[in-house]
This record gives C-alpha cells, structure tokens and sequence, in this order.
C-alpha cells in the first residue's frame, strides 16, 4: 500500500539549497544541482541496501516515530495555508473568491473524509481521493464560474502542457545552464544535499513502511524498498526530476481508500505516468482548493491524535489526571513517561522547522541517553568469599560506558585474598567496558593479587541440563566453574599492541 513521490520534507530540504522561484511554477536560482544530488542521493540508497545499513531502523523507538508523524501532519497542514494567500504571497485572498476557494475545500474535505464511511458498495468503487478532485472540478465549473466568480486551478499556477509533458535528461534540456555546476563550491553543495535526501528518503521510506504494516498486518521487505528507492532516484535524476520516496501522507490516502496491496502503488505509479503524458488537459482543471481539501484530510490522518492527551498528561500531576474524567470515561491517561513526551515534543517541533533528519536524529540521541542513564542505576556489584578463601565479586547488568568509569572502585585491592574472581554477568559491550577490567586486573596486579575474570553467558555452553534460575545471584556463583573466562588483554599485551 506504500506510495512514492516528491514528499514535502524532500521539497524543504531542496528549497534551502537553491534560490526562491519569482512566482509559483517557476524553477528557482542553482536548480541544476539537484539532478546530480538525487542521482548520487540513489547511488547512496544502493550501497544502504547493499551493506544492510537499513537495520539500524530498529533504534527508532515508537515516541520517535510518534514525533515523526506529528511534525510531518503539521508541515502538510500548515502548508496547505499558502493557497490562500495571493501569488507573491504578500497578502491573503479576499472577497468571493476567498469564500469559494474555503467551500470548495470544504466539499473536497468532506467528500475524501466521510465516503469510504458510507454504508454502500459505491464508497469502495472509486477512491475517495479521486472523487473529492472530481467533485470539486464539477463546483468550480458548475457553480462557481457560471456565478462569475473564480478560482485558481492547477492550470492557473502550474499549467501541464505538451511541452513539459514528457521527461527528457536533464543534459540536453534547454531551460538549465549546466556552466553554473563548474564553480568551485557546487561539488560540496551537492554531497551535502545529496547526504541528506538520501537520509531524509531512506528514513522516511522505511518509517512508512512500519506506519503501513500496521494497518495492512502484512510484512514489509526494507531491503526491496532501499534497492527499488536507489533506482528510482537515479532514473528521476537522469531526467530532469527532484526524486522521491515514499510519501505517509500519499500511503495512509491509500490505504484509506483500500489499497492495501502492493499492485496498488504500481497502478497510482501508471495513473501518474497516464495522468501527466495523456490526460494533463484535466489535470489543470482541478482547482487548487479541492487540493488542499485532499491534502489537509492527509494531514489530519498523519497527525498521531493520542499524543496530545498524553503530552497534556505528562505536564500534570496525578492527581489532577485522576480528576479529568466524564463519568467512568478517563480523558487523560493515568500513567504517561515524561521524558518520551518530551521526545515526543522535541521530534515534533525540530520536524517541522528544520527537517526530519535532524528531528528524528535527535530523538534517538535521547532516547539513547535515556536508556544508558537507566541502565547505570540497574548494575551493582555484589561480592562473597568462597569455601575455598577466594573472594567472589558478581556483576549484575551491563558493563558498558556508562556503568565502567566507577566500576574500579568497587573493589578492595589492599584487604582482599591473594585470590580473586569476577563474574560478569553478561559480555563486556564497548572499549570502556574492556578498559575498565583492564584497569582492575592492574591494580590488583599493582598489589601483587591475581584476579580471575570469567563470563557468567558462557554457562549456558556446557554442562548437562539447565540451571534453574530461582536465584540469579545464587545461580552465576554456583556456575562460576562452567562459565567461560573472559577475553580480555592484560595491561602489558595491551600496551605492545
């Protein structure tokens, strides 16, 4: 069900790197860095999917992904502003023609929004979104036009012609000056630009793949959706186009509609092909006001709702959530996590005024932080002396950056036994983990004591049958001599190396 195009986070990110069109429809100043940006962007894809860098989407948690969607609602709604506003963009639209653009978006609205509720077979006959265009044609030249009155269609701003009608490479296409791709700073202007839409397209592609599943309930394949992007964007480049990815707002008009199968996305990609080279002359019928009535039902549908009661939750205390109800029905939820609210908020906003990128990057840095902050209150170091005079030091969680810099002072170097073992519970997860049993072995080296290091995961290697796991604390010492010792350099081996 997923669909593809020139999403609006793509178009951000391009409209900061060339100059502002004198008027709506025309291309702005540095344009022919873009082609080469969106083909080197594909290649970029290529290699993504190539070395399975797309598995790394698994680090997004779900108040990220939450975020994503909310800035992403808020960019198409609050977009959908500038049709309403005059062609230089200096003053609203006024009079009738205000009035008209604002009804027909309504109808539009109304018409994509409530027909796939009706109760008939005709709702699932024709997509809704088609149908919300068509009716708004039939008002503007039915109605409005014979009232004399008017409003802009796309024929107005963006008019589709023979000429335009049919995609040639971008080398050989009169309207661009390829000289201005020799000045000296376009190569780094263009890997910039092609670093990001190759990150703001694999990113938003693999994030509406998940949004899509959901609904569908069928699996996605990321590695067919970054091989299938990076070809796509370098053909779209080749010939004069901005390139895409797969759009949530297109892909949630979609499934709203019913298309919910992959043939789906290759019968909207012909209709595009059908609708641009043959039937442009209908394109340009279609007001721009029954577009935005499309396009704000899109937004609507991105925006994650529930978040608001939640964010709202999150900036009050409990018992004031306890005293917002009506009846038995609870407005606000009881239980919310500050901090993912606030991620939650952060993606949102830097989503919207900067790109999703940035947005996205941020929230996972959080979240990042979040959990080893979280993992550094859950690792304690417990210790026992053994029948045997050794002294036993077991530690519990993960030995990793956050949890390593104080891990040497757990231990008594002067009145511990000559003899002394260390049970990890699980391996050493970084170079600071490693360097941190580095730097007790040597100071129990220092005091002339030797410290045995062993690995409570390698139990689990050998040994008959399972051990019982009534008690973790019991259970890694009595495993100490099954499990397996740890590989870790000593300091002199480190220090040749």
């Amino acid at each position: 069900g997923m669909i593809s195009g020139a999403a609006g986070a793509r178009a951000t990110i391009i409209g900061t790197f060339i100059g502002t069109p004198e008027r709506v429809g025309l291309n702005g100043e540095g344009v022919e860095i873009v082609f080469p940006s969106v083909i080197i962007s594909g290649g970029f894809m290529l290699l993504i999917w190539y070395t399975k860098f797309y598995r790394f989407t698994k680090l997004i948690p779900e108040s990220v992904l939450v975020g994503f969607l909310n800035g992403l609602g808020l960019l198409i709604i609050l977009s959908q502003v500038y049709t309403f506003r005059n062609e230089d963009n200096t003053a609203w639209r006024t009079g009738s023609e205000m009035g008209w653009m604002v009804f027909i978006t309504f109808v539009s609205w109304a018409t994509m929004e409530f027909t796939p509720k009706m109760p008939c077979r005709f709702s699932n006959l024709v997509p809704s979104s088609l149908l919300a265009l068509v009716v708004g044609a039939i008002f503007e030249f039915a109605l409005v036009r014979p009232l004399g009155a008017r409003t802009d269609t796309i024929g107005d701003v963006a008019e589709f012609t023979a000429e335009n009608a049919y995609p040639v490479p971008f080398m050989i296409d009169p309207q661009y000056d390829l000289s201005k791709l020799n000045e000296p700073d376009i190569p780094g202007r263009i890997f910039v630009l092609s670093v990001l839409l190759c990150a703001v397209g694999s990113i938003e592609s693999l994030l509406t793949a998940e949004v899509v599943t959901e609904v569908v309930k069928t699996p996605n394949r990321p590695d067919r959706v970054m091989s299938a992007l990076g070809v796509a964007n370098i053909i779209a480049g080749f010939v004069g186009g901005m390139g895409g990815d797969a759009t949530i707002g297109l892909s949630k008009m979609n499934v709203i509609s019913g298309g919910t199968s992959r043939i789906s996305g290759v019968v909207a990609s012909i209709g595009v092909v059908l609708c641009v080279t043959v039937a442009y002359p209908l394109l340009n019928l279609v007001p721009m006001s029954a577009l935005t009535g499309v396009m704000l039902v899109v937004g609507l549908h991105t925006f994650s709702w529930p978040s608001i009661p939640y964010a709202i939750s999150a900036c009050l205390p409990v018992s004031v959530r306890e005293m917002a109800k009506v009846g038995n029905y609870q407005l606000l939820p009881l239980l919310v996590d500050r901090y993912d609210a606030f991620i939650m908020a952060a993606v949102s906003v830097i989503s919207y005024t900067t790109n999703i990128v940035y947005g996205i990057a941020t929230g996972v840095v959080l979240a990042c932080c979040r959990f080893s902050w979280e993992s550094t209150h859950d690792f304690t170091v417990t210790s026992t002396v053994r029948e045997d005079g050794t002294k036993l030091y077991t530690a519990h969680g993960e030995l990793f950056f956050a949890t390593a810099n104080k891990f040497h002072l757990e231990f008594d170097y002067v009145n511990d036994p000559e003899h002394v073992a260390l049970l990890l519970e699980f391996e050493p997860q970084d170079y600071s983990a490693v360097h941190a049993i580095r730097k007790v072995m040597h100071n129990y080296e220092k005091a002339g004591k030797h410290v045995d290091v062993r690995i409570h995961g390698g139990a689990h290697d050998g040994g008959d049958e399972a051990p019982n796991y009534e008690s973790k604390t019991m259970l890694m010492a009595e495993e100490w001599h099954r499990a397996r010792p740890a590989v870790v350099h000593d300091r002199r081996r480190s220090q040749s190396e």
